[in-house]
């Protein structure tokens, strides 16, 4: 039976009226594309597609290719997932007759859609968090832990199967998951081969197929949250369609520069890790461990570690101990510190701003203190009276002139007498200190703008020369990769050959195997027909005068003829001659007539079926052995010389390498530096501006309350001073 092509679901699902069976989906809506098309969301196995359902919405996988058991599993596994409460679970329900295809039910799994961020897009986003980082990879961890508590593998733990939402990981596509309801069966796919074991195969299939690609996942997620300059030196991300490692990594580790990068990092529990998953890869799958869950302490009797064989578990102990010793201490809760008592942190002058003034009391002038001033305001005002009535004959000019004189000597003596107040000395020292703050308060304000654009400038700088040695370093990297990639397209032409000539060999082999055995066959039957002498055999119409004929002719056995051939020749009357076939090729005319001949030849026959369910259906073990012999060298030369390809592939790529590390030392010292020098300068300008906000909040607080003396003495003027003279009020 032909399956659907995604071409096939495509134009179905333009009518969901009309291919679905579930009514629900009937009555929904597929996505579309820009050509008013439903849109897909291929992979390997499967087109997802997205159906709205009034308010809810479905992801409704189709598969692309016919797999055994497949109700089977999805049954055992849709069983399993019900009897555990995970959130990492979507629920779903597999349709055995879920979408018609001309006519034909075919299944679907129907699955709440999820909306979610890609692995890659997540890590990517998050590259300079290393906080964030941190916490994802301790929540990766638990996940594996509690899959594993609850008897689930995966199968495929891949970037494209991971979403998260909201900070939390949701698996998707359970087409290869294993539940202990599906022991004995074989994995129907072998998960994607960046994320996997390269010894993986079909009969692996168990609650450990996921743990070498949890291993992959939580090294990358650690090692970028330690430096981020991994992910784009590694080249990961969707075009790579990986993390941090490639399917070769795992088979050549020795030759990997992902492994010789990270062994590079500056962090030694990194460092651990990293040996510790090198010596992963060189377990068999089964004896895989998982990573340990982060509430475990790692030891020799640890399930992760228990089933590996002695030698490996040794190294590998040594690597993980100072890893869970770090990671135990990372999930342990903090101790609660004790609340400092409160104080104005430095810089904290922008309080001020919205601290309400309130002014000083207004104290009073005591008019006790005034006796002085009014006892000469009342000789001066006195004096000027009695000149003017002594005088009172005089000229209007000279009393007017008196009195201005004694009016100006009185508002003279009030004003000296005003300005010799306390309070009045006071408010003028107040206010020559406050001019002096505000211009102090204006200088430091302009110091400080001037450092903070000082500093921004500086950033700016440091940062574009970053981002240089980062694009620099992203060149390097291409034409690294680039020459590499070159190598092994080289490489992968060579073997391309050599894997044509060895199938050319192996079907010359095949077919002068099939030539010998059939030369074989042909010989064993003669040898049992040469048996079977003529001149001792009875045969229907065969006289002893004819079998003398036949001997004479060379003629002696069933073996030594193979057929009969009768000439005709018209004259006067009918000529009949039989000719008997030989071996070689040629004929021999004995005598014999047409019946007699047919009877030789039906003997022959009759013998040759006797005798051909007994014919040997393979060669001697010798005969095949010297056959394969001499193909074996002519494979061995192959295999010797794709070998020494690849050899000298590998050495092209570790000396091409080691033909850019210095350049990349070089850049990612730079960029060390850079950075250091960043942090120094930024942290030295943090200083000087936290020094001058400081002395900036002083100011501005001794400005505060030398501002509420001023507002103290307000009522203060020399009117009211002259009106309490005069007035006693």
């Amino acid at each position: 039976m032909f399956w659907p092509t995604p071409q096939d679901y495509r134009e179905a699902i333009q009518n969901p009226q009309i291919c679905f069976q579930d009514p629900e989906l009937q009555s929904g809506r597929p996505e579309l594309d820009k050509l008013g098309l439903p849109r897909p969301i291929s992979g390997s196995f499967a087109s997802v597609y997205k159906i709205k359902c009034g308010e809810r919405e479905w992801a409704v996988r189709c598969f692309t290719n016919n797999v055994r058991d497949q109700k089977v599993r999805y049954d055992a596994i849709s069983l399993h997932l019900s009897a555990v409460n995970l959130p990492y679970i979507v629920p779903f329900e597999y349709l055995s007759e879920g979408i018609n295809i001309n006519g034909i039910w075919f299944p679907v799994v129907k699955m709440q859609w999820v909306e979610g961020e890609s692995l890659l897009h997540y890590i990517g986003r998050n590259l300079h968090n290393a906080e964030m980082l941190k916490e994802f990879a301790s929540k990766w961890l638990k996940m594996i832990h509690e899959l594993h508590a609850a008897n689930i593998a995966h199968g495929d733990l891949q970037h494209g199967n991971i979403l998260i939402h909201h900070d939390e990981i949701i698996l998707i596509d359970y087409d290869g998951m294993y539940v202990p309801g599906l022991d004995g069966l074989p994995s129907s796919e072998l998960g994607h081969r960046n994320y996997q074991h390269p010894g993986r195969n079909h009969e692996h299939f168990g609650l450990y197929i996921d743990n070498f690609s949890a291993w992959v996942i939580f090294i990358s997620i650690a090692a970028v949250g330690v430096d981020a300059s991994l992910w784009t030196s590694l080249g990961a991300g969707e075009a790579e369609e990986r993390l941090l490692f490639r399917q070769k990594d795992f088979e050549l580790p020795g030759a990997s520069r992902a492994f010789e990068c990270l062994e590079h990092v500056d962090d030694e529990t990194l460092r651990s890790l990293v040996n510790a998953f090198r010596e992963v890869t060189t377990l068999e799958v089964p004896k895989v461990p998982r990573p340990f869950e982060p509430e475990s302490k790692v030891d020799a009797a640890h399930p992760s570690v228990a089933s590996i064989p002695a030698a490996s578990a040794s190294k590998l102990m040594t690597h993980l101990t100072a890893f869970s010793d770090w990671l135990i201490r990372r999930m342990r809760p903090a101790p609660v510190q004790p609340q400092p008592e409160t104080s104005y942190p430095v810089g904290s002058s922008w309080v001020l701003d919205y601290l309400e003034v309130e002014a000083i009391p207004s104290k009073p002038l005591l008019t006790d203190r005034l006796l002085v001033e009014r006892t000469v305001s009342f000789l001066i005002i006195s004096t000027a009276a009695s000149a003017a009535v002594m005088y009172g004959n005089a000229p209007a000019t000279v009393l007017v002139s008196c009195t201005a004189l004694g009016l100006g000597a009185e508002m003279a003596l009030l004003n000296w007498c005003y300005l010799k107040l306390p309070a009045i000395k006071e408010r003028r020292a107040v206010s020559g200190k406050i001019k002096e703050l505000e211009n102090a308060v204006s200088d430091l304000t302009i110091e400080l703008n001037n450092m903070s654009d000082m500093k921004h400038n500086l950033e700016q700088m440091e940062e574009e020369r970053i981002n240089d040695l980062l694009r620099r370093q992203e060149e390097v990297s291409e034409r690294e990769k680039n020459e590499a990639d070159e190598v092994e397209k080289e490489l992968r032409g060579h073997v391309s050959e050599i894997v044509d000539e060895r199938q050319t060999m192996d079907q010359v082999e095949k077919t002068e195997l099939a030539g010998a055995l059939a030369a074989f066959k042909k010989t064993w039957l003669e040898d049992q027909l040469m048996k079977h002498k003529i001149s001792k055999e009875k045969i229907p119409d065969i006289e002893d005068e004819i079998k003398q004929s036949l001997s004479l002719s060379g003629i002696r056995s069933a073996a030594d003829f193979l057929d009969i051939t009768i000439f005709q020749s018209y004259g006067r009357k009918k000529i009949e001659k039989v000719y008997l076939v030989l071996k070689n090729g040629g004929s021999v005319h004995v005598g014999m007539s047409p019946s007699q001949a047919k009877a030789l030849v039906e003997w022959k026959k009759k013998l040759e079926r006797r005798y051909r369910p007994k014919i040997p259906q393979s060669l001697p073990r010798s005969e095949i052995t010297a056959i394969k012999s001499k193909f074996n060298e002519r494979k061995s030369v192959l295999n010797n010389t794709e070998q020494t390809y690849k050899t000298r592939a590998h050495h092209m790529i570790f000396h091409i390498r080691q033909t850019y590390r210095p350049e990349h030392d070089f850049l990612k010292r730079e960029e060390d530096t850079a950075r250091t020098n960043l942090n120094n300068e930024r942290n030295q300008f943090d200083m000087e501006i936290a020094e001058l906000n400081g002395q900036l909040a002083s100011k501005r607080w001794v400005l505060l309350n030398l501002t509420k003396q001023m507002a103290s003495s307000k009522d203060i003027n020399f009117f009211r001073f002259v009106r309490r003279v005069f007035f006693f009020h």
